[in-house]
């Protein structure tokens, strides 16, 4: 089988959940060596390059954005110079080439723009809401990242069960315990963080609840006695400057950091020098960094709506992500109870064991082998 995998997130959107998906799915599709040829598609340096699997080049996160990248694509001589039999879009099937006549596998990650669609930027939205029928039926097969997810797909679409399969993700290996005295230090030499600190990080989107998490986090000031900072990691968007309005309306500019964007090599130094992770977003298709908090064995206080229960079960403290006061004493519970700190910690341990990118890349392959069968 020769496979084709839209790239262009690993150099258009470095650090977010899309190209961690593709590229820790297309490294361990490499592994299992089922494969004849993976064709990677993405913008390189001066052009649209495309490359057999181990010619990629070491520099390849260096592309650029090019506006040709659609054109090169769009106009490919497939069956001549690229003799593909499954193409596997990573982008909710957005930009799935119609020009190609093979099997189109795409994943959907999840129905934010139905669901919320005021969390959205307009461009995109209207994108989504006109083109989605369309893909999900070019598609010869979905995937998607969590149950709840594909529940919502089907709701939605009314796609039948043979149609779409469920494959998890998982936490990088990077993420793992080390030493957590040695993780405050590079964080204090690196960074100036020299407090105590709760952790958020995942975005800025409205859905991910920053507000709320700010506003809980002035409870947790006021009842609790030891100076504590709250870091909340992630490149600034448009919403950056109505939640350092409410910082400051909260008087929490002393104990509230917004750090920006922060490379992936020291996400686990943050991880293990924090005192406990908040995620109370309000809806998620997976919902990756909970788990990475949990794979470090640092306790996490994450909401219990969407997807996420499906994925953590009782492995942390599940909170009502609406509930300000219930944000708050979650947070206060860890921060007191050294008991409960040290039973999430461990639980959070054994329950990240059960994913693995490896084990994803063995279900996508077998969904890629299904496809075929059915042409």
């Amino acid at each position: 089988m020769n496979l084709g995998i839209d790239g262009r997130v690993i150099t258009w959107h470095i650090g977010s959940g899309l190209a961690t998906y593709t590229n820790n799915l297309l490294e361990n599709l490499n592994k299992l060596k089922h494969l004849r040829n993976i064709f990677l598609f993405y913008p390189y340096k001066d052009g649209t390059d495309y490359f057999e699997i181990n010619d990629i080049p070491k520099n390849l996160l260096i592309g650029e954005r090019r506006l040709d990248f659609w054109r090169n694509v769009y106009e490919l001589k497939w069956d001549v110079n690229y003799p593909i039999d499954v193409f596997h879009n990573t982008v909710n099937g957005i930009g799935l080439p119609n020009c190609f006549k093979g099997v189109k596998v795409i994943t959907l990650h999840d129905l934010i723009p139905y669901i919320m669609p005021e969390t959205v930027d307009r461009p995109h939205l209207d994108y989504t809401l006109k083109y989605t029928p369309y893909i999900l039926e070019d598609a010869a097969h979905i995937i998607t990242v969590s149950h709840h997810s594909k529940s919502d797909i089907q709701r939605y679409f009314g796609i039948d069960d043979d149609k779409i399969t469920v494959t998890h993700l998982a936490a990088d290996p990077i993420f793992r315990p080390l030493d957590r005295d040695n993780a405050k230090k590079v964080i204090f030499n690196k960074y100036g963080v020299d407090k105590k600190y709760v952790l958020y990080l995942g975005g800025f989107s409205q859905r991910k609840n920053i507000a709320r998490l700010i506003r809980a986090f002035k409870k947790v000031i006021i009842e609790k006695e030891e100076v504590i900072n709250l870091l909340i990691l992630g490149e600034h968007s448009r919403s950056f400057k109505a939640l350092w309005k409410l910082t400051e309306e909260l008087e929490l500019c002393d104990y509230v950091k917004f750090l920006n964007f922060v490379p992936t090599a020291d996400l686990p130094y943050f991880y293990n020098g924090a005192e406990l992770f908040a995620y109370p977003s309000l809806y998620e298709g997976f919902g990756l960094p909970p788990l990475e908090a949990m794979q470090c064995g640092i306790p996490v206080i994450t909401s219990n709506v969407s997807s996420i229960p499906e994925i953590v079960g009782d492995a942390c403290l599940l909170t009502d992500p609406y509930s300000v006061d219930d944000i708050s004493d979650s947070m206060l519970t860890l921060l007191t109870d050294g008991d409960e700190w040290h039973r999430y910690s461990l639980m959070g341990i054994e329950k990240a064991k059960e994913y693995s990118w490896f084990k994803t890349a063995a279900e996508t392959l077998e969904v890629y082998e299904k496809s075929m069968k059915g042409v």
